[in-house]
């Protein structure tokens, strides 16, 4: 259901950077890395039955 929100921030972050807002792309780097491992971190633990 919320596949789509780490490449969202991933293309804002690329868009901002192309405009040479590198601080901003920066950031919307992090939250992109931080939702995929939020994400990972459900899945491993709930559906694939990793303990991490």
């Amino acid at each position: 259901m919320y596949m789509f929100l780490p490449f969202l921030t991933a293309l804002i972050g690329l868009i901002l950077v192309w405009f040479e807002k590198r601080f901003a792309g920066l950031v919307m780097l992090g939250i992109t890395v931080f939702i995929l491992m939020a994400w990972f971190r459900f899945h491993a633990n709930s559906h694939l039955n990793i303990s991490l």
